[in-house]
């Protein structure tokens, strides 16, 4: 059992990929010298949603800093091995390079991705626009009749295993002095403006100089025992694996279709999921597959756009959430409000887990140097839930 201190300079109430990111970060920081403590109840992580995610990553977003911010993961997954290594051992990534498929089905939705490609040109994203003379010549098992184009984008977009990014992280972050503890945080206490401690399950209370909000999809809870409002609610995702009779002889990018369906392949097998029709918020803890969503609604729209996908079977299906921004489907990042040591890394509505690294690297800064420095992060912070202005993205998956 762990010994805990009676204090920590930094308490990380969470410890999947954004706790374990900002304790890694931390760690890593030559200019910080103080003590972390990661607070996780689910020891096997086995209902976080770091482990229930798909696994892609992407340069194509609408809003500069989510671009910025992704483009720091994969820079992070190009040179995983160096940065989390353990004495010459790292885990296995299996990043796959294979791009990410917008596609148009008419001219609008086609004006409108080429507009948002110039942005991200300018932003260092790799895009290409395509008709479909040119989809059928990349993508020879889609039916190009379907669409009028489609933006495309480069090989540093992909998929990886996220369970080995998120354990190389955490490992390196234990190695390099984190403290995890099986515990679960049940109060917080705010004197004057500032946390002075958590209380946690077990009935241990915890000094902290800076507490972190990195509970996922009950951020919100979190938020509430320090008196904050946080519009981050669990939505329902289900991810489906299914095998096709005839195979493609080519690369399958993450294609997103018109009707808000996604695939990409998954090795031997392909992989997808959409929102469901009625997307509100569930309980925190179901986690259930809703497998009539293949058959009603993904299946019917595989088949429309690739021919091949007429006949195929799901081999695997599993339940997730996304901790959803009902705001503007962003992340909040940075102080919250008038508790100035209460730090959130919430609400990336599935963009979490490429954005995490990034993430992990801004709260170390904010926390050691009092500002953002690699990215200033400032437009996704708090103020903005409190005056109810959006920060806009319109590619949301």
């Amino acid at each position: 059992m762990t010994e805990l201190r009676s204090h920590y300079d930094v308490v990380c109430v969470g410890g999947a990929m954004m706790g374990s990111s900002v304790a890694y970060f931390l760690t890593q920081n030559p200019d910080f010298d103080g003590s972390v403590l990661v607070v996780e109840p689910d020891w096997t992580y086995d209902n976080a949603q770091t482990t229930r995610a798909q696994n892609s990553i992407r340069e194509q977003f609408t809003n500069d800093l989510n671009i910025r911010l992704s483009r720091f993961g994969i820079e992070f997954i190009e040179h995983f091995h160096e940065n989390v290594q353990v004495d010459g051992v790292s885990p296995e990534l299996n990043f796959r390079g294979t791009g990410y498929l917008f596609l148009a089905d008419d001219e609008d939705r086609y004006a409108q991705l080429e507009r948002e490609s110039l942005d991200q040109l300018a932003a260092g994203a790799e895009v290409t626009m395509l008709r479909p003379d040119a989809i059928s010549e990349r993508f020879p098992y889609m039916d190009a009749t379907q669409v009028v184009g489609a933006r495309l984008g480069g090989m540093r977009e992909g998929s990886f295993d996220g369970w080995a990014l998120f354990q190389g992280i955490r490992r390196r972050a234990i190695h390099d002095g984190a403290t995890y503890v099986k515990d679960r945080v049940v109060d917080i206490d705010v004197v004057d403006g500032r946390v002075r401690s958590v209380v946690l399950a077990s009935g241990a209370t915890v000094g902290a100089d800076w507490v972190v909000n990195s509970a996922g999809c009950r951020a919100k809870l979190i938020a509430e025992m320090v008196g904050l409002e946080l519009p981050v609610e669990p939505r329902a995702r289900t991810s489906f694996v299914f095998d096709c009779r005839t195979p493609i002889d080519a690369i399958v990018p993450l294609t997103i279709t018109p009707a808000g369906v996604h695939f990409r392949r998954e090795q031997n097998h392909y992989m997808c999921g959409t929102a469901p029709d009625v997307d509100t918020a569930v309980d925190y803890d179901d986690l259930r597959a809703r497998h009539d969503e293949f058959e009603d609604k993904i299946w019917p729209v595989l088949a429309r756009y690739v021919p091949q996908f007429d006949q195929v079977h799901v081999v695997a299906s599993w339940g997730g959430q996304y901790d959803y921004n009902t705001l503007d489907h962003n992340l909040v990042i940075g102080p919250g409000g008038d508790v100035e040591n209460f730090l959130f890394v919430n609400g990336f509505s599935g963009h979490g887990l490429q954005q995490g690294p990034a993430v992990g690297r801004g709260v170390s800064e904010w926390i050691t140097y009092g500002e953002f420095r690699a990215i200033d992060l400032r437009p996704l912070g708090y103020e903005r839930i409190v005056s109810g202005t959006p920060i806009r993205e319109d590619a949301v998956i």
